[in-house]
């Protein structure tokens, strides 16, 4: 049942998020308002609750539905704005997931992350984080597509201050984060329903620890794990992510250098990966991966 944006079936769990401190605190004055007002209409909802957290025994028995409902009342205008909120308040995935149920709060806006759009900009703002994760790779990451996540954050936080105000754009950029990261676990689900084992070679496993058990009818030869272009090296991670921070694709000066650093931390890296493939192989790789990166950044 929905009133007034609210959905009543949450509000038990809602309401065992609250601290316990502050039903605590406004047991006695409940007691004190109950015993002052007078026994008129208008006071009736507060004796109820009064009623209903004077008895500390029965405080679990107070977060039932109606009671819950009810409990909420004793609360101070502040509080129960907060309260409210956060039964309106849908997640930051709402932005990128469009299967996720939103409803409008009482004041007829969306409600995400703390943030409030109206049909419009929650359009644009799904538009802008789809349309720039759809360049991502979904599945097992390289390196290469690190680096296209740190330059999809870094697309979507440029956008979002441009053109959302400072609530939504904070919640946009929590979103893509959040989207990266989802790419992160989806990587971590496929890895773990699968047979796996580290590098023997210690000089790829450096940069590529992880072989994948390949099974018997998809195998073309005697080995029974494959190598992978499963990025591994964490320290290696972070440091093409913080590389991308300082590109300004608009400087040409910017964009020479991040080639540069680019090459210098791949090479030894694919070098490692193809041990038989001529430096001019491997130049093709660093430019093509370059290229992607570059091509998703253009909306910087």
């Amino acid at each position: 049942m929905i009133m007034a944006g609210i959905n009543i079936t949450s509000v038990n769990r809602q309401v065992k998020d609250i601290s316990q401190e502050i039903y605590a605190a406004k047991l006695q004055r409940d007691e004190v308002q109950s015993k002052s007002v007078n026994k008129d209409e208008s006071s009736g909802l507060q004796n109820v609750v009064a009623d209903k957290l004077s008895d500390k025994s029965n405080i679990n028995t107070a977060f039932s539905d109606t009671a819950a409902t009810l409990s909420i009342s004793a609360l101070g205008a502040e509080e129960l704005e907060k309260v409210r909120d956060s039964w309106n308040n849908h997640p930051v995935s709402a932005l990128y997931e469009k299967d996720i149920p939103l409803s409008k709060n009482a004041e007829g806006v969306y409600k995400i992350g703390g943030a409030s759009f109206n049909d419009e900009e929650l359009s644009d703002a799904r538009d802008l984080i789809t349309g720039v994760g759809s360049q991502l790779k979904n599945g097992y990451l390289s390196y290469r597509d690190y680096a296209k996540m740190e330059v999809a954050q870094k697309v979507v936080d440029k956008c979002a201050t441009e053109g959302f105000n400072e609530d939504q754009a904070k919640a946009i950029s929590k979103a893509m984060k959040d989207y990266n990261n989802n790419l992160i676990r989806t990587q971590e689900r496929l890895l773990a329903n699968k047979q796996t084992k580290t590098k023997d070679d210690s000089a790829s496993g450096k940069y590529f620890g992880i072989e994948v058990h390949v099974p018997n009818e998809v195998r073309k030869s005697t080995n029974e794990y494959a190598s992978t272009d499963i990025a591994t090296n964490n320290d290696l991670i972070n440091k093409l992510r913080d590389s991308i921070k300082s590109l300004d694709i608009n400087d040409k000066d910017s964009v020479y250098k991040y080639k540069a650093q680019y090459e210098e931390i791949m090479r030894p890296v694919y070098t490692t990966q193809y041990p038989l493939q001529r430096n001019s192989d491997i130049d093709d790789i660093i430019s093509k991966d370059v290229n992607e990166i570059l091509k998703l950044s253009s909306r910087l």
